[in-house]
């Protein structure tokens, strides 16, 4: 039994590690901080609450309708899925890493009179999707889901998503402990890593196909 939860615990963290990856946290954080700069501290901190609350919803709903919209809807197979999700994880790892221009600042300081409602209508496009959860993310959690069960794939989300409430929440502190470069070239590294990801999914879809 206890071997059981270890293996299962195991997956569950390799899968949060898999979708932390694509999420690309530091590359996120750096990209909020900068939009958001000017925001008063409270303000920020539920700017990115709407947004992580927003992303972790949408990636959920698909955990649980992806696996029907693939088979039911779209009429594709979990190859299928894998060969797209890994070329979508490529072209945008390879995109961020040689084409990656300048972030651009956005003024937030007029939220600040804005009502609840209106508040997190703005923040979450394109901030919540398709910046931190993209077509990749949603491609990931499928695959994990229909690969190691509902259970990893749920676990693996939550974990997932702890670890980037933390990061945001102490967004300032981090900032001023690592410094935006040294945020910056996490989120490089990171993409090298995400590549990798995408082209072992692509490589794992056409070997199932075509029985290679």
């Amino acid at each position: 039994m206890f071997v059981d939860l270890e293996s299962e615990f195991h997956l569950i963290l390799v899968s949060a590690i898999a979708l932390l990856a694509v999420l690309n946290p530091f590359g996120n954080l750096t990209q909020f901080i900068a939009m958001s700069e000017g925001l008063p501290t409270a303000i920020r901190k539920k700017l990115f609450r709407n947004i992580l609350y927003t992303a972790c919803l949408i990636v959920l709903v698909f955990l649980f309708s992806g696996s029907y919209l693939m088979v039911y809807i779209f009429r594709i197979d979990l190859d299928h899925l894998r060969i797209a999700g890994g070329l979508i994880l490529m072209i945008m790892a390879v995109r961020n890493l040689l084409f990656s221009a300048s972030i651009v600042v956005e003024d937030f300081s007029h939220y600040q009179d804005l009502s609840e409602k209106e508040f997190l209508r703005k923040s979450l496009i394109p901030m919540a999707f398709p910046m931190l959860v993209g077509p990749g993310t949603l491609a990931a959690v499928v695959v994990i889901r229909e690969d190691s069960g509902l259970d990893v794939a749920l676990g693996a989300t939550v974990l997932a998503f702890m670890f980037m409430f933390f990061l945001f929440h102490f967004a300032a502190t981090i900032e001023k402990i690592f410094g935006k470069l040294i945020l910056h070239v996490f989120s490089r590294i990171v993409q090298v890593f995400i590549v990798a990801m995408g082209i072992k999914m692509i490589l794992l879809g056409l070997t199932n196909l075509y029985k290679l």
